[in-house]
C-alpha cells in the first residue's frame, strides 16, 4: 500500500469518526482559547537576551520556582492551587498590560485597569476557564489564603532572581527599595525570606547596587 493510499484511508476514517461522534468543543471555543496566547506578546520591564521578557515567560518561571521550593521544603500548602494561581495570575495583562515596579514607571490606576480587564476577559475566554480565571484572579488579589500569599511571594522573588542574569537592568535599583517593597511578601515563609536575603547579599558582594541606597527601584 502506498503512502498516498494510507493517507486516504486515514482521512476517510477521520471523516467517519467525526460524522458518528459528537463533540462539545467548537471552533468558536478554540478561537476563544487562542486569547491565552496573547500573553506571550505582553512585554515586561525585565530583559531576556536582547529583548524583553513576556508575561507568559514570567508565569512559567514562577511555576518552576514554586515547584522548586515546594519540592525542597515541607510546606503545608495546596500545590495544585499554587500552580493554578501562578498560571493565571498575569492573564489579566492580556488586556491591562504589565505594571512594573520601577521608579520611572508609575502604576497609574493599576487596580481599576485590571478590574475592568478581568471582567472583559471573563466574557472573551472560553468556558469553564473564564470563570476559573476570574476566581483565581480575585483570590490572588485578595491575598487571604495561604496559597495566594505564597504565590505572591514567588511572583515577587522570581523577578529578582531572573534579573541576576541582567546586571545592566539594576542601574536604578537599590537594596533599600527592594527591602521596602518586597520583604513583606516573605514574612510568612522563612524559606523564601532566607532566599531573598541571600540574593541581596549576593547583589551587594557583586556590585549590582550601583545607585545610592536612597534611590528607589
Amino acid at each position: 500500500m502506498s503512502v498516498s493510499e494510507e493517507k486516504l484511508i486515514y482521512i476517510k476514517k477521520s471523516d467517519k469518526y467525526l460524522n458518528h461522534h459528537s463533540t462539545t468543543l467548537s471552533m468558536k471555543e478554540i478561537n476563544q482559547f487562542r486569547i491565552f496566547n496573547k500573553l506571550k506578546t505582553v512585554n515586561r520591564f525585565n530583559s531576556v537576551g536582547s529583548r524583553k521578557e513576556s508575561s507568559a515567560e514570567h508565569s512559567w518561571s514562577c511555576l518552576i520556582l514554586a515547584d522548586f521550593f515546594l519540592s525542597k521544603f515541607s510546606l503545608k500548602i495546596d500545590r495544585l492551587k499554587v500552580y493554578e494561581l501562578l498560571m493565571y495570575h498575569d492573564v489579566v495583562e492580556i488586556e491591562a498590560g504589565d505594571s512594573p515596579l520601577h521608579p520611572e514607571l508609575k502604576k497609574l490606576n493599576k487596580k481599576d485597569k485590571e478590574q475592568k480587564a478581568s471582567e472583559l476577559l471573563k466574557k472573551e475566554l472560553p468556558q469553564p476557564l473564564n470563570n476559573k480565571f476570574l476566581r483565581l484572579f480575585y483570590e490572588f488579589e485578595d491575598q487571604k489564603t495561604i496559597e495566594s500569599k505564597f504565590a505572591k511571594a514567588i511572583d515577587a522573588l522570581d523577578a529578582i532572581i531572573h534579573e541576576l542574569d541582567y546586571k545592566d537592568d539594576w542601574k536604578t535599583w537599590s537594596e533599600t527599595f527592594l527591602v521596602e517593597h518586597k520583604l513583606h511578601f516573605f514574612e510568612e515563609f522563612p524559606e523564601l525570606k532566607d532566599a531573598f536575603h541571600a540574593v541581596l547579599i549576593f547583589c551587594k558582594e557583586n556590585n549590582y547596587f550601583t545607585s545610592p541606597s536612597s534611590i528607589q527601584l
